[in-house]
């Protein structure tokens, strides 16, 4: 079929569904096309933006129908741009009309739609009863994809992932029918969406979330420094120290070629119960760090992680601006106890090596909560690590980009030496296997994949496949 037919046919198609849609040629198209990772701008064939749940079947019909892939998008933010199909072509099906909400005291659940994005979504979930998901604390990221493939936040090493606080999920499946997956239903789906779900097996409508109260006082903690001197000697003690931290401490350390370094982290609890918890790292660490202890309530956190002033009006969680960045980002887990001397050397010796590009290391360890999830209860398999590093190298010249892609690989192989083979699913990169992401679960997420959606209907270039 020509590309020009098929448009048509599927202009024609969606049309019977009444979603409001975007084709190319049109402002909206144009809009609707952009994307947190300037780095491919792949041109999808139209975008569909449903607020019902027919109206997803409609678009999997279509999609089936005149052939042409189609995927769902929750915030955009893909680093390999899958949020756009991860080529041209595809059908995105933008959810962002996908706000329902409810939240129940009793069960300590919360109904969420798939439309929402992290900002809006904490400040639902804070207006509602002061609880919260463990989610990160970019406030424009998606939650479904976020959730779907993990979730780490500043408060996971207490509540767990936020994929390990799906309770059910309701998708449309490749068949068109709408599904409910959870610990009693449709086990493997269940057991899939929970690491794996991001596109592979259907398009989620909605969640139900466990929830955690957040009513109490909690701490913000930043200690900074700007000297590469003491990068070895500060990135050791967040190492020494990550490996026994109590699971109330969610942490990130920070470090860039410029020679800026810091710890930064929640503490589920009042400053002065803080203090003695950060004492061995900062007895260990370089001296005289710029500190920063401020006591807060969950909605004032979650707007001091984005930078906000801790006064800032709440609501503007509902209005925090998409940003774009060109970049090429990977990563890879650490287990513990952690890079060895030489280990910690060659990884700040090869970050020396470029510029324009920042790591963290996110805290995992043995004391938090998502190291004592069972391996193999959910598609989410790194389970003991105690830190993940996401690696991170932009541009704003084209001409830079095999120079910065080059430098952050380069990087991630020294790295490689002295760490796991494994990768973090939800900063995706197109260069990693699959086993990276899913190891052993790869062929049970196969399998899954054969009975849930046999002609890979939904696909991108690193979904689950069907052998």
């Amino acid at each position: 079929m020509g590309r020009k037919l098929a448009a048509t046919t599927l202009k024609q198609c969606l049309a019977k569904g009444g979603a409001r849609t975007a084709f190319p040629g049109t402002s909206e198209y144009s809009t609707a096309r952009l994307a947190y990772n300037l780095r491919e701008r792949y041109a999808p064939s139209a975008f569909v933006f449903p607020t019902t749940v027919a109206q997803v079947q409609n678009a999997v019909f279509c999609a089936k129908q005149v052939g042409v892939g189609i995927v769902p998008r929750g915030g955009g933010h893909s680093y390999e741009d899958y949020s756009l199909g991860g080529r041209d072509g595809v059908l995105v099906v933008d959810m962002e009309g996908f706000k329902q909400f409810s939240y129940n005291k009793a069960a300590k659940t919360a109904v969420v739609g798939a439309g929402f994005r992290l900002g809006p979504l904490y400040l639902a979930l804070w207006n509602a009863g002061k609880v919260t998901i463990p989610a990160g604390n970019c406030p424009t990221v998606g939650i479904a994809g976020h959730a779907l493939g993990g979730g780490w936040g500043f408060s996971s090493r207490k509540f767990g992932l936020v994929t390990d606080n799906i309770l059910e999920v309701q998708l449309v499946a490749a068949n068109g029918t709408v599904v409910t997956a959870n610990a009693q239903k449709n086990k493997d789906l269940y057991f899939a969406i929970r690491g794996a779900g991001a596109t592979s097996y259907g398009i989620v409508t909605q969640f139900t979330f466990r929830v955690h109260d957040v009513s109490a006082p909690v701490t913000h903690f930043k200690y900074r420094w700007n000297d590469k001197a003491v990068l070895f000697k500060n990135f050791k003690s967040f190492q020494s120290w990550g490996l026994n931290v109590p699971a109330e401490i969610s942490a990130a350390f920070y470090m860039d070629p410029s020679g800026v370094s810091w710890l930064e982290g929640t503490y589920l609890g009042k400053k002065t119960s803080l203090l003695p918890l950060v004492k061995t790292f900062l007895a260990s660490a370089a001296p005289n760090p710029t500190r920063v202890e401020e006591e807060l309530n969950w909605i004032q956190l979650i707007l001091v992680n984005w930078n906000y002033p801790s006064n800032t009006n709440p609501n503007q969680l509902n209005n925090v601006p998409f940003t774009t960045n060109t970049f090429k980002a990977k990563s890879i887990y650490v287990n513990g106890p952690g890079l060895s001397d030489a280990g910690i050397n060659a990884m700040i010796n090869a970050m020396n090596t470029g510029s324009n590009a920042y790591f963290i290391y996110d805290l995992y360890g043995s004391q938090s909560a998502i190291n004592k999830v069972v391996p193999g209860e959910t598609a989410f398999i790194h389970r003991n690590s105690l830190y993940s590093i996401q690696m991170v190298a932009s541009w704003s010249n084209d001409n830079n980009a095999v120079t910065q892609t080059s430098y952050i690989t380069r990087y991630w192989k020294v790295v490689r030496t002295y760490a796991t083979g494994q990768a973090y699913q939800n900063y995706i990169d197109r260069d990693m296997p699959l086993s990276a992401y899913y190891g052993s679960s790869l062929s049970t997420l196969i399998a899954g994949k054969k009975k849930w959606d046999p002609q890979n209907v939904f696909n991108f270039p690193q979904s689950i496949p069907l052998k």
